[in-house]
Order: C-alpha cells, then sequence, then structure tokens
C-alpha cells in the first residue's frame, strides 16, 4: 500500500511540476501527444451498449443509476458483431471509435477478473463474452483509433451513487473500499490488456481519490502514456463542450484556466456557471492546454436525446442536415465531435442510423473534399488562374506549439482590389467559415492581426459548393 501510495505522488507531482514549470517560463501552454491526436481526430463515435437496452423499456437515467437490473440474462443480443459497429464508424467518416465497458448499472461488457458482473457470468463462452477486446481489435484491423469509457461514478447492482457506496457506519466503508480497490482494478484490465488506447473516457469524470473515489490518474499514466485522460478531479487532458448538442460556440479555444474541471461542488469556481459557459467557449489566456469535446446523440431528434436502443424510437434519428450543421459547429470551431450510437437488441447498428450516418460523411465529403485549388504547401495567399466562385473556407494553424492566433480576417482580390470578407479570432485545429453569398475572386489570403510567439498557418482551403 505504501509503494502504492508512494508511486501516485510522483506521477501526479511529475504532472503538476511539468505544468508549472512550463507556466513559470512564461510558455504558452503545449497540447502533448494525446491532446495534439484528439485535436486531429475531429470525429469520432462513442457505442452505448448496456443491460436495460433489452428490458424494452425507455431509459431512465435517474433510475438506472439506484435500480439494479432484476436479469442480468436479458443481455442476449441475437446477432451480435461489433465489428459492424467499427465499420459503421469507418462509414461515418469518424477516426475514432469507443465502447462503454462499464455504464451505470456497472455491468461490464468484458470478462473482468475483478469485477464478477460481466459478460462472461452469462455462459456464452466461445469468445463472445469480451466485447471490449473484440471491438479493440476491430478497431486496428479498419484503421480507428480505439478508446474505452468506463462508468465508476455510478453502479447500480452495488449500490454506488456518486462515487460512494450506499449505507452507514463501518459497513459502508468497508463497501467502500471494495467498490474503490475493483474500480482500480478494472482501469488497470482495460489499460493493459488491450494495447494502446486512443481515449479514456470517465462516465461524469472519475472523482477525488483524497475522498474516497478510486485512484485511476496513475494507473492510466503509468501504462497508458499516450492515450487521452478524461478526467478526474486532479487532470482533464480534454474538457466536455458544455452541451450534448454536439455544438460549441464561437470562439472555442484550446487553452483553460484550470487543469481538471472538476465535478460537481468539486468543479472550480467559475466552470458550471452561466449555462457552462467556460467549459463552451475556454480561455484564450488560459494557462493549460485543454481542447473541447462536442458529444451528442445521434437519436436526439423530436425532443428526443437517447444514447441507448428504444424500441420504436426511428423518428429520433437526427436528418443529415443537423449532423452536418453539428459538424460545422465543432469542428469547424476547434473542437472534436464525438456522435453517440447505439446498437439494438439483435447487437448491431441499427440500419437505419448506419445509412444516416453513411449519408452524413457524402455530405461532408461533398462540402469539403474537393478544394478549389490543392497544394500541399503551407500557403497564406491562394491565387486562381482566374476569377472564381467560393462559397466556403476551411483554415487551420499548427497547434504544436499551442493555439497561438489571437485574430484574423480574409481578403479577396476582387476585381483588382483587396476586400476583407470575414475575421476571427480563434482558428486552431480548423477554422470554417461559409459565405452568405459565393464571393467572385481571383485570389484570397489571410492576415493575421494578433498572435503569440510565430503561428504557422498549415491548411488553407477554398470551396465552391453550396450547403
Amino acid at each position: 500500500m505504501k509503494d502504492t501510495f508512494n508511486m501516485r505522488n510522483i506521477v501526479i507531482s511529475f504532472l503538476v511540476l511539468t505544468l508549472n514549470i512550463a507556466l513559470a517560463l512564461g510558455q504558452v501552454p503545449k497540447p502533448n501527444k494525446a491532446q495534439l491526436a484528439w485535436q486531429h481526430a475531429e470525429l469520432g463515435l462513442i457505442f452505448h451498449y448496456d443491460l436495460h437496452v433489452f428490458d424494452g423499456e425507455k431509459y431512465s437515467q435517474q433510475e438506472n443509476r439506484i435500480a439494479p437490473v432484476h436479469d442480468i440474462h436479458i443481455f442476449q443480443p441475437t446477432n451480435l458483431d461489433v465489428e459492424q459497429w467499427v465499420i459503421t464508424a469507418k462509414e461515418s467518416g469518424a477516426r475514432y471509435a469507443m465502447i462503454t465497458a462499464t455504464h451505470e448499472t456497472g455491468f461490464a461488457l468484458y470478462p473482468s477478473k475483478v469485477n464478477p458482473y460481466n459478460t462472461r457470468a452469462l455462459g456464452w463462452g466461445n469468445g463472445k463474452e469480451d466485447l471490449v477486446g473484440d471491438f479493440i481489435k476491430a478497431c486496428r484491423k479498419h484503421g480507428i483509433l480505439p478508446g474505452v469509457y468506463l462508468g465508476i461514478r455510478w453502479n447500480s447492482f452495488l449500490g454506488i451513487h456518486d462515487f460512494k457506496a450506499i449505507g452507514s457506519g463501518q459497513q459502508q466503508q468497508y463497501r467502500q473500499d471494495y467498490y474503490r480497490k475493483m474500480a482500480e482494478g478494472m482501469v488497470k484490465e482495460i489499460c493493459t490488456w488491450y494495447g494502446p488506447l486512443f481515449k479514456i473516457w470517465f462516465d461524469g469524470g472519475a472523482g477525488d481519490p483524497k475522498k474516497g473515489a478510486p485512484d485511476v490518474l496513475p494507473i492510466v499514466k503509468k501504462y497508458q502514456p499516450d492515450c487521452l485522460f478524461y478526467h478526474n478531479d486532479e487532470l482533464a487532458e480534454a474538457r466536455w463542450g458544455g452541451s450534448e448538442s454536439g455544438m460549441v460556440p464561437y470562439p472555442c479555444w484550446s487553452t483553460f484556466p484550470y487543469h481538471y474541471t472538476g465535478t460537481g461542488t468539486a468543479a472550480p469556481e467559475g466552470v458550471y456557471a452561466d449555462d457552462y459557459a467556460l467549459l463552451k467557449s475556454g480561455d484564450p489566456d488560459g494557462k493549460y492546454f485543454m481542447p473541447a469535446m462536442a458529444d451528442a446523440p445521434l437519436r436526439g431528434d423530436n425532443n428526443r436525446h437517447e444514447w441507448f436502443w428504444e424500441p420504436d424510437d426511428e423518428d429520433a434519428v437526427y436528418p443529415v442536415e443537423h449532423l452536418l450543421d453539428m459538424y460545422i459547429k465543432s469542428v469547424g470551431r476547434n473542437a472534436t465531435l464525438c456522435i453517440g450510437v447505439t446498437p439494438d437488441t439483435s447487437g448491431l447498428v441499427p440500419e437505419l442510423d448506419r445509412s444516416r450516418l453513411r449519408e452524413f460523411k457524402s455530405e461532408v465529403d461533398r462540402l469539403f473534399s474537393s478544394p478549389l485549388k490543392d497544394s500541399s504547401e503551407e500557403v497564406e495567399v491562394i491565387s486562381f488562374d482566374s476569377k472564381r466562385s467560393v462559397s466556403h473556407i476551411s483554415l487551420s494553424e499548427d497547434l504544436t506549439n499551442g493555439q497561438l492566433i489571437r485574430g484574423f480576417h480574409i481578403e479577396a482580390l476582387v476585381d483588382g482590389q483587396w476586400v476583407r470578407v470575414t475575421s476571427g479570432s480563434s482558428m486552431g485545429n480548423k477554422f470554417f467559415h461559409f459565405f452568405d453569398s459565393p464571393i467572385s475572386c481571383t485570389s484570397l489570403k489571410i492576415v493575421i492581426n494578433k498572435s503569440i510567439n510565430s503561428p504557422r498557418i498549415i491548411s488553407f482551403l477554398a470551396y465552391d459548393t453550396t450547403r
């Protein structure tokens, strides 16, 4: 126990020391390897699956967090194929995909050795019981970055609510200790069984170990040093974008004033104020690099918001136009988009959901795959051989040394005169702008009005495709 305590202190001290040295030197906060990969990924899917998909009832989060599922054997997908899930991600244009290894019921989608409430208890055998392992293998097969979502804040089976075992006295303390060790053991399993991971996402955060929550940060950093950690009350390497709309406001900065976002009352002052304004926009003068995630369920239309499959819910699948709007207002505003998809009782992503995601990718490709002038060189001026119509533009700055651009504008050469056609503050990984009416010009150029150090434009593309 003493060695474990010392190891966690060493890990946490190193992380904090590294951040503080950078601050003391007056450096612009820079992304680590995992954060840079996260921004470059731009689009991913997360697949939600749990016992209550099979109960035939409408999902109730409040009930699901406190009421155990009576019969584990309702989890009987008739045609389970997690590779089909991953192929769906590939078809959508996603670069990463995540699976809910555990959610609020506490049921694990893999044969955990520390959590007996798992797929092995179903008696399937024949290799079918490890959905997480098969999912990660499929991700690697199809060139998708694999991630895992772990819900340890709630566990209705064991009576864990907001990281705490329900009860009182010594019995509560025994159960709390057992649960904390079990949760830490599950994190170690996920981190050591399946090879390198792109991201580990703790549902609602992973809490504060000083207050009895599982101590997961040292485990992730020891066994998955290049994996994006999201998040506990000590560190967040990315932040929730303040809503489950799949969109963020403009501007959205990759920097934040705190090195964690916390959960509930553990959050730093102001993080959750004004309808999560700070989470949504970030802070251009923030001391820590912490890019935003914009998340939303695919089945969120017609006043629904379904992360898990429910019967007769097909009209909740967002139309293509809405998905495209999410993409433009997340990826095109310097955030990474995560769309929630839920397989049904057959164990497959429904064909309606799958075809909608294919249509979405077709629209993204139509808008962004054929620039008017394709150049592999870093350019700040685009010149055409003759006058061309431009409907929208896409810009990217190099984030390797941090988000450096603070203000810029775009000028178009129209009939021999340079005319300002749009302006912005945050550019970041991607900045999209659609003109109200296409502009006709022979050149476009970026003018950087305000920056820190020496920013570098790595992509400047113009298009002529109407939405």
